[in-house]
């Protein structure tokens, strides 16, 4: 039997899209917010990076500060290195130095020496007569003159006596406190040397005195009267307070002692040098101080004729010519006489006579000042024929 099912229509509801109007007149509005957004994120993430980038700048600044520091510091204390070392080399072996009588010194450095020597060895009674020891000395002239042989052969005087070379120009610095911590390192190892042997004497020779001594009224002066200042507080406070201290300064500017001034119209701290004891001039050498200059130079030289070793008329000859005053002759002009002589002799085992002297004097006609006549007749008074030079 055959099932019959019934058909049922359905109505079919054709359905359509609700829309909600609302919300789309909305959607603009969102996406105006997301842009908003978005662009509020991008402004914030550069704002950030340039934070980053600010703080990286700083730290990379900070960095290059401290490896700046370090590289300063480590300089400055390869220098404080370099100035301990040669501090420990001020101290001078004195018997290696000429004695007095081996100078001939003129009269007037005589006269001097008796009285220092006076001062020194009987400060007592001085002080009784109403006087002072002669605690520092001032020697100036020209350059060459032989201040410093002078200075030591003070000190040599004196049994036992040590004798310390200071030398502020290599003490300075361009940082003004270094050149002050130097100086005052410098005088404070003396000074610590000289409270240790109260019995002893020490002679503190300062050359280029005249270096921390001048008045500066550039624009650029603080730095120059920072260390004249420093300068007065060690020479009195330190190096004065001390009875077995004497202090030598040397300079080679022709100074006015009375007024302070040096000749080209610079200026010495009055202050500083009315606080030298004594003021002596040390002049060029004259005929005696030559013969005796050479004697000793040539005294240890087994290649030099004997007529250079010993009073002979041919040195006292030389010396007569060389020691006249248009001729300006030092103990440096000496000096580059005996290294030119020397190495003017080519032949191994020959001595250096009379006649390489002379050689070598001619070769510095233009810098001694002197006339072909003027040498013409040095060779006469020589007996030596110009062929021979």
């Amino acid at each position: 039997m055959t099932e019959i099912r019934s058909v049922v229509n359905y109505p079919v509801v054709t359905t359509k899209p609700s829309v909600n109007f609302k919300a789309v007149s909305a959607m603009p509005n969102h996406q105006q917010e997301v842009d908003t957004f978005i662009k509020q994120q991008e402004k914030e993430q550069k704002a950030a990076k340039r934070k980053q980038n600010l703080m990286y700048g700083l730290q990379a600044g900070a960095m290059l500060a401290i490896i700046a520091s370090i590289y300063f510091m480590a300089k400055q204390s390869q220098g404080m290195g370099k100035k301990k070392s040669e501090l420990k080399e001020i101290w001078s072996d004195l018997t290696k130095s000429a004695k007095v009588e081996e100078l001939a010194l003129p009269r007037e450095l005589n006269d001097f020496l008796s009285k220092f020597k006076n001062s020194v060895d009987n400060p007592t009674a001085l002080k009784e007569r109403g006087g002072k020891p002669i605690k520092s000395v001032l020697l100036y002239g020209p350059p060459g003159t032989g201040k410093t042989t002078f200075a030591k052969a003070m000190a040599k005087e004196f049994p036992d006596s040590k004798f310390a070379s200071l030398d502020v120009t290599s003490l300075g610095s361009e940082y003004q406190s270094v050149s002050e911590r130097n100086l005052n390192k410098a005088v404070d190892m003396i000074c610590k040397e000289a409270d240790k042997n109260p019995d002893k004497r020490f002679f503190v020779f300062i050359d280029e005195i005249d270096s921390v001594m001048m008045v500066d009224n550039s624009l650029s002066a603080k730095h120059s009267n920072d260390m004249l200042n420093e300068f007065k507080k060690c020479f009195t406070e330190k190096l004065g307070k001390r009875d077995n201290i004497i202090t030598i300064g040397a300079t080679n500017l022709p100074i006015n002692i009375e007024k302070g001034t040096v000749i080209g119209g610079k200026a010495l701290d009055k202050p500083m040098l009315d606080r030298f004891s004594e003021k002596v001039l040390v002049g060029l050498p004259t005929k005696e101080q030559i013969v005796n200059s050479v004697k000793h130079h040539y005294k240890d030289s087994s290649l030099v004729s004997d007529k250079l070793k010993t009073d002979s008329n041919e040195l006292k000859t030389i010396a007569e010519f060389l020691a006249r005053e248009e001729h300006n002759t030092s103990f440096r002009t000496l000096d580059s006489i005996y290294d030119a002589a020397a190495s003017s002799i080519k032949d191994e085992g020959v001595q250096v006579d009379v006649k390489d002297i002379v050689r070598t004097i001619k070769n510095k006609q233009h810098e001694l000042n002197f006339s072909d006549k003027d040498f013409s007749k040095l060779l006469a008074d020589l007996n030596i024929s110009p062929a021979q030079i």
